[in-house]
């Protein structure tokens, strides 16, 4: 919360700062800047709001908890600055086909400087909360307040080189921002759609799930395993074959060992293992074993979704 807090009030001033600068200066790239911290400030504030319905504990109708809420807004907040991004290139090839003079580019570059600097330690204090929360509402906030620095710089560079008399600058480089912010919408949607979707984790981190539960003493083979991610929330579920004159006790026990195993690699998983006794019925051509997994991790493949195919 405290991280969703820093942005809103950062955003805030930023909006005030270069409103006012470009009044002042009537600079299409610091107009540029100011679009995108009017809008990175609306998302702050949106973020903040869907941040604190996300943290709640889950509930009798959202047993797998809040969290997609942050995925949902991540999405929409990439529609939003990717139509902005559009109209500011569109503003951009404008003034760069008819250029001006920039006045008071004193100011202009002043306020400029000051945000890069302020930029620069609310992304320090983001990374911080990235790494220990796995937001993807503050990972996005965290990109655009990265992409602030990168436009930041270009403005500068913007008015410096209108101010030699390179008038056309003013509107490249108000472009070249606008396709940079839209790539990083592009981004955004992306990995929220992800989310969103239920994609599977990575090849690796499959390959490494089987491992881990194949080694597990008793495992005679897995099937049906299935994965995914909703941001720092991993969710893994499979069956195990295992040996069918056992008690049920002992084949808990033999669950529970590779369950442990799991959590190993991903200590909050949501983890959820079936087992199956290993009678001619189960499917033998749809088993995974651990020599499957060791080779086909040196041929670069991934062997459960082939053999879920066949």
């Amino acid at each position: 919360m405290l991280a969703g807090t820093a942005s809103v009030v950062t955003g805030a001033t930023f909006v005030l700062l270069k409103l006012m600068v470009w009044f002042m200066s009537s600079s299409s790239s610091m107009f540029a800047s100011f679009t995108d911290s009017l809008f990175d400030s609306v998302a702050s504030i949106l973020n903040l709001i869907v941040l604190r319905y996300s943290l709640k504990a889950p509930d009798r109708d959202h047993r797998f908890g809040h969290f997609k809420a942050q995925s949902l807004a991540s999405l929409a907040q990439s529609a939003f600055i990717g139509g902005s991004a559009v109209l500011l290139i569109i503003h951009g090839i404008d003034r760069f086909r008819n250029p001006h003079e920039i006045e008071n580019a004193f100011w202009a570059v002043a306020v400029s400087l000051g945000t890069i600097a302020f930029t620069l330690l609310l992304v320090a204090f983001q990374t911080y909360v990235v790494k220990k929360t796995k937001s993807e509402l503050v990972k996005a906030d965290r990109f655009h307040y990265i992409s602030d620095i990168g436009l930041n710089v270009g403005v500068v560079a913007a008015l410096i080189l209108s101010y030699m008399g390179y008038l056309w600058a003013d509107g490249m480089f108000a472009v070249l921002i606008g396709f940079f912010i839209l790539h990083g919408a592009y981004v955004i949607g992306m990995e929220a759609a992800s989310t969103l979707v239920d994609k599977s984790l990575t090849m690796r981190e499959n390959q490494a799930v089987m491992m881990a539960v194949l080694k597990t003493d008793g495992v005679k083979s897995l099937h049906d395993l299935k994965t995914r991610k909703a941001g720092p929330e991993y969710y893994i579920q499979c069956h195990l074959v295992l040996d069918s004159t056992q008690s049920l006790a002992s084949a808990h026990d033999i669950a529970d060992r590779a369950e442990s195993n799991l959590r190993a690699l991903f200590p909050e998983a949501d983890i959820c293992l079936h087992m199956e006794p290993d009678l001619p019925e189960i499917k033998k051509d749809g088993l995974i074993y651990a020599d499957d997994v060791v080779k086909a991790d040196a041929a670069n493949e991934e062997i459960y979704l082939k053999k879920s195919a066949d």
